[in-house]
């Protein structure tokens, strides 16, 4: 696959660049989800999930804040693109493993 699916970034106008750089994060992400949800990567038993911070926080039975405000010290965070995201293997593991989160 060499072809290139973006333009030559010198050539996009400057009113372009903030849109395209949206769309880009939002393509990012997707991909990401959909390489996750097909297990990429290392072989799994299952595909984990990556749940949005709604999600977590009421699967952890937390505020959005307090995951927002940790969320570069919990292993089971990351980051796609400017979202943050949460593996919802990486909560089990850690709730198994007896991880407080106070």
């Amino acid at each position: 696959m060499d072809r290139f699916i973006l333009p030559d970034p010198a050539e996009v106008e400057p009113e372009q660049i903030a849109p395209m750089m949206a769309q880009m994060a939002a393509m990012q992400l997707n991909l990401a989800a959909r390489l996750v949800a097909q297990g990429a990567g290392p072989a799994q038993d299952e595909a984990d999930v990556l749940l949005t911070v709604e999600e977590a926080a009421a699967r952890l039975k937390c505020s959005r804040d307090w995951l927002y405000k940790r969320a570069k010290r919990l292993p089971f965070t990351f980051r796609v693109g400017r979202n943050l995201r949460f593996s919802e293997r990486g909560i089990d593991d850690a709730i198994r493993a007896g991880m407080r989160f106070a």
